[in-house]
């Protein structure tokens, strides 16, 4: 395990590298070294609580608002996914999640750990406690978005940023055929998902980048301004400040939260909050 002093040496040497990609696409070492080192935060954070930084890339959001776009203000935050990468990680999660709930709402905390006690009978006839209810999904690495619609129309797009201020690149997002600029439902909705490209989708782009027929990493063209991988070509086209790259690059979009503004009842799901990403 890592000493303070490392510790808080590559807490910033994290965060310059967090940026690079999220900001400006670019990738000065893999995306899996990149998660040994944040890793190794974690463990020292694991065992050394009374330490943890208020700098940490565990609590904090790597981007911000690049240059050329205007400033959104998220009505409530976008939090990024935590990396765990064994057993005992994914119970200190949940243990984590229970201990916020009990703080936060102890009327809503009570009523889960009720639930969860409670007897169940099982197909043989013998009880068994209720355990809490989880959904997985594939992990697709691409750029957070979040679509605000309103009167059946969307009316802004915006990047996630540093999760309270992001990017408002409605334009850009209005060339993605994946996302539907009007809906029947007339209410305020908010549409929260990840922007992707696949990967038969991202080797030709690369190959037009390439080829010379389309523009690539700072808007040349050859094979010294082809993408790293599937996620900064995502990024880097959504932060582009000509919508017609966008429309000629072909990217696609999964919604993974909506939240309904009502006046009562206001309906949320599963929430990019409290979620997390296993890596083994």
């Amino acid at each position: 395990m890592i000493t303070k002093e490392e510790y808080l040496k590559l807490i910033p040497e994290i965060n310059r590298l967090r940026n690079e990609v999220h900001l400006f696409s670019v990738e000065e070492i893999s995306e899996a070294a990149l998660d040994d080192l944040k890793h190794k935060i974690t463990e020292f954070e694991n065992a050394n609580p009374q330490l943890i930084s208020p700098n940490s890339p565990n609590y904090t959001i790597a981007g911000g608002v690049g240059e050329g776009f205007e400033k959104y203000t998220h009505p409530s935050r976008m939090l990024s996914l935590q990396d765990i990468f064994s057993l005992q990680e994914l119970k200190d999660w949940e243990q984590k999640w229970e201990n916020y709930l009990e703080k936060k709402d102890l009327s809503a905390f009570e009523k889960y750990q009720n639930q969860k006690n409670q007897d169940l009978l099982d197909p043989v006839g013998a009880s068994k406690p209720t355990q809490p209810k989880y959904i997985c999904e594939p992990k697709l690495d691409g750029l957070a978005i979040a679509l605000y619609y309103e009167n059946g129309m969307l009316q802004v797009a915006a990047t996630r940023g540093d999760g309270y201020v992001g990017e408002n690149v409605t334009e850009n997002i209005r060339q993605i055929k994946f996302i539907p600029k009007q809906i029947q439902d007339k209410r305020k909705i908010e549409v929260r998902g990840e922007i992707f490209m696949t990967k038969s989708d991202f080797t030709q782009l690369n190959k037009d980048i390439a080829d010379g027929k389309k523009v690539g990493k700072m808007g040349k063209t050859g094979p010294e301004s082809v993408f790293a991988n599937p996620r900064n070509a995502s990024s880097g086209t959504i932060r582009q400040l000509d919508s017609r790259i966008v429309a000629e690059r072909n990217l696609s979009f999964v919604a993974y939260n909506v939240k309904v503004e009502e006046t009562e009842n206001a309906l949320t799901n599963t929430n990019h909050s409290n979620s997390i990403i296993h890596k083994s």
